[in-house]
């Protein structure tokens, strides 16, 4: 606390009626007394670096001093951290156990927090929680928290990153919506084939870019409230730092580890602020107590959890931003007087995967399958299916494994088979739709399309003569989908045909079965029995 903020407190004490004390027989401690009409309440004063033995006399004294037998005492404590977490931890302990303390405070840097509350010192609570946000540090103490000596700026740069976010939405929206895979992929998205030509500024702007409305929002709502309380515990350097370090190996992890995916997001900048509060509570465990409880535990695992369990959520992403966070913090520390034998060594390591994983990560492969995909994804978005088609099959040779890949050219051989059903080609569309169907087996829309390509060709093939093949279609398509009424019918004339008569009796009645209304069914049925 500096000169300031200690006028600032005791002059707003003064008023409230409290009167400045001499400390018994201790230097460095201040006591602030106010008598009420049913007790004497007492504001002691000091730092961390006090022993707790020290304060344990200080208390002893001023009990003994102000104390008269008649009215019951009342004491708070202000601390002013300036030792080490384990002083902070046995002071609080020992502290937490005298009788007559019924308020603790904490001020470390430029943050109040509250250890004990209690409803006794509320308005105490108000004017310290005031007089911390009236005052600004001065230049010395600001050079110890890692500035230039300077005066603060007001600039927040959680607010900064917020409206600039803002503004690349709003980009993103009027560029086609915010969720047009192309338009993310133009902006910056995560997008491994254009990292690997050399857009190396991949690794960085999904930062700033989110698809859809939702996204958004909760992005902007965790840097909000994450972003506010780094960038106070940490100063606005080491917030910058670690959002980006964070982001940037949060991206990282996604690269090497989900090659495959298109990503978009903040998600590892946000869990990388995540990872420096879990440094901040190990590094500053009582107020952290005061300040989050158990919520930023219960966070962490809950937002770990929900990026495992639902669909289309980047938890590699979020594990590489935490793990950066949590090493960034330990790197940086909290200011200068965090001080910690072995952050040489965290810096070290902290550097050398940072250095490691982004040379590894903009190494292209290699077979160097992204530059047909590429190019093909480009041929595939303007509509030129007969481009796309060889270049997507060459990347996919070079690289069977890759999903992108096998995505791609799924869409290539759907649009082609959808295109081919229009024109009534059903040899085309069949063999288009199969193709689809190898590589994205069980989606929907794949299979309908399949069922209803078997379903023309099957009848085709039957109206030629060529009842071997209606017979092989119409299997086909019954082994896909066993409900559609024409499969039956079809094989039920091949049978009859081929004079297998009950096989033929046999699929006109799950036809009707299907549709009872088919009169058509009923007629043929109805011939095959007589004759029968």
């Amino acid at each position: 606390m500096n000169l300031d903020e200690l006028r600032v407190m005791i002059s707003r004490f003064t008023a409230l009626g409290y009167e400045r004390r001499s400390a018994p027989s201790k230097d460095g401690f201040l006591l602030l007394a106010k008598a009420e009409y049913n007790r004497q309440k007492l504001l002691l004063v000091g730092t961390g670096w006090h022993q707790a033995e020290e304060w344990r006399d200080f208390l002893i004294q001023t009990v003994v001093t102000e104390g008269n037998g008649r009215i019951p005492l009342a004491i708070a404590v202000l601390i002013i951290s300036a030792g080490g977490p384990q002083t902070e931890k046995k002071l609080l302990d020992f502290l937490a156990e005298m009788p007559w303390v019924e308020a603790i405070w904490i001020k470390a840097d430029q943050d109040l927090y509250k250890v004990n509350p209690h409803f006794r010192w509320q308005v105490e609570d108000k004017i310290l929680q005031l007089a911390t946000d009236s005052t600004v540090l001065a230049p010395t103490e600001q050079a110890v928290n890692g500035g230039d000596g300077k005066q603060p700026t007001p600039l927040s740069f959680t607010h900064l990153l917020l409206v600039i976010n803002f503004i690349v939405f709003l980009i993103e929206i009027i560029r086609g919506g915010s969720t047009n895979t192309t338009v993310l992929i133009e902006l910056g998205a995560k997008y491994n084939p254009r990292l690997w030509m050399g857009e190396y500024w991949r690794l960085l702007t999904p930062l700033f870019l989110h698809a859809g409305w939702e996204h958004f929002l909760f992005n902007s709502v965790a840097l909000l409230q994450l972003g506010t309380l780094v960038e106070k515990f940490f100063g606005q350097g080491r917030f910058l730092v670690i959002y980006f370090s964070a982001g940037l190996l949060g991206t990282i992890a996604s690269v090497l580890f989900r090659p495959d995916t298109i990503a978009v997001g903040a998600p590892g900048a946000i869990f990388g602020l995540l990872g420096s509060l879990v440094y901040f509570s190990i590094r500053r465990p009582q107020a952290a107590k005061g300040l989050f409880g158990r919520s930023l535990w219960v966070m962490l695992v809950i937002n770990l959890i929900l990026g495992f369990v639902i669909p289309g959520i980047d938890y590699i992403s979020h594990l590489g931003g935490l793990l950066g966070g949590v090493l960034c913090a330990y790197a940086l520390g909290l200011n200068k007087k965090d001080r910690l034998s072995s952050r040489w060594l965290w810096r070290v390591l902290f550097l050398f995967i940072l250095v490691f994983s982004t040379i590894k990560a903009i190494m292209p492969p290699p077979t160097s399958w992204h530059l047909p995909v590429e190019a093909g994804r480009i041929a595939l978005e303007r509509g030129d299916l007969d481009k796309a088609l060889p270049l997507l099959a060459e990347s996919y040779r070079l690289n069977p494994r890759s999903g992108l890949t096998k995505k791609m050219l799924a869409a290539v051989y759907f649009e082609k088979g959808v295109q081919a059903l229009v024109a009534e080609e059903w040899e085309d569309a069949v063999v288009n739709l199969e193709q689809c169907w190898q590589m994205q087996p069980g989606e929907a829309e794949v299979e309908s399309l399949l069922v209803r390509a078997y379903l023309y060709r099957g009848f085709y093939r039957f109206n030629a003569g060529a009842l071997a093949g209606a017979e092989e279609d119409c299997i086909r398509g019954i082994a896909l989908n066993n409900d559609v009424e024409g499969f039956h019918y079809i094989l039920g004339a091949v049978y009859y045909q081929q004079n297998r008569v009950a096989e033929a009796i046999r699929e006109l009645e799950i036809a009707l079965r299907i549709n009872p209304e088919n009169e058509e069914a009923q007629a043929f049925l109805a011939e095959l029995k007589n004759k029968e």
